[in-house]
């Protein structure tokens, strides 16, 4: 397993998870300026490099990610805050978008712009010790980080109204419940069962999770004709791959197939 430190994001690869870790443990993680921006950059490496067939964003020390940095709040100017917002909906949409399946593994807080990271990812796991909040209402702002989006999706306008205007945390446990995580892994284990779920999803078929995600994503503004035809493109694409051909000759030939990610 290799290992490289850059300025406020570590960085891990094994055995084809590359392992994304927000670290400002100190400040829980809080995104600043240069958090948002060395984590982009882990995350467009991470989506080039060739060996990398899963991506596990998470944080340092016992929690995901504190939000926005409230030590900074308070003094925005019309153009600096226009600028963080910008950076929050890149990092969004550029996890929604990465060619390889994603998971937030989420300890301790995820509160506002950090929960929004975890939603944009395609699966969440979450410690028993997890704390989702919309956070934002504590401090008198409108939710950004495509929260409210993301999260009224699964959950419905109405519980996420509840959620995004009174600030009541969601804990790991009823996060499950409600469909955001997909389970809740016991703390002592987490980071085990963690990468072994992750190391399971990179030896699948990469095209065919890309594919995958964007017709769920795109399910959610289709009617049904819409969404078959999207299906139908997704399905055709994917029936041309290597994983796809290889894995159907080894089916007939009654033999074990290992897919590429191609």
């Amino acid at each position: 397993m290799s290992e490289v430190r850059t300025s406020l994001v570590s960085v891990s690869t094994d055995q084809g998870v590359r392992t994304v870790v927000l670290d400002r443990a100190e400040a829980r993680n809080a995104l600043s300026p240069d958090l948002r921006a060395d984590l982009r950059d882990a995350l467009l490496e991470a989506n080039d490099d060739q060996e990398v067939r899963a991506i596990v964003i998470t944080g340092a020390g016992e929690n995901f990610c504190a939000g926005g940095d409230v030590k900074r709040m308070g003094k925005n100017t019309p153009s600096n805050g226009a600028a963080r917002i910008s950076l929050g909906r890149e990092l969004v949409e550029l996890i929604r978008n990465l060619k390889k399946p994603t998971i937030a593994a989420v300890e301790g807080h995820a509160v506002g712009a950090g929960f929004g990271l975890a939603l944009a990812t395609d699966i969440i796991l979450a410690s028993d010790t997890a704390k989702f909040q919309f956070g934002f209402i504590k401090r008198g702002l409108a939710p950004d980080s495509a929260v409210p989006f993301l999260l009224s999706q699964q959950i419905g306008n109405r519980r996420t109204l509840h959620y995004a205007m009174t600030g009541e945390v969601i804990s790991g446990e009823r996060a499950a419940e409600m469909g955001i995580a997909s389970k809740v892994i016991e703390n002592g284990n987490f980071r085990e069962e963690v990468a072994a779920f992750a190391k399971n999803l990179a030896a699948g078929p990469t095209a065919a999770y890309f594919a995958t995600r964007k017709v769920v994503q795109a399910s959610h503004t289709m009617n049904l004709a819409q969404a078959w035809e999207y299906e139908s493109f997704a399905s055709a694409v994917t029936s041309t791959t290597g994983d796809h051909k290889n894995s159907v000759a080894a089916f007939n030939a009654k033999s074990s197939y290992e897919f590429q990610g191609e």
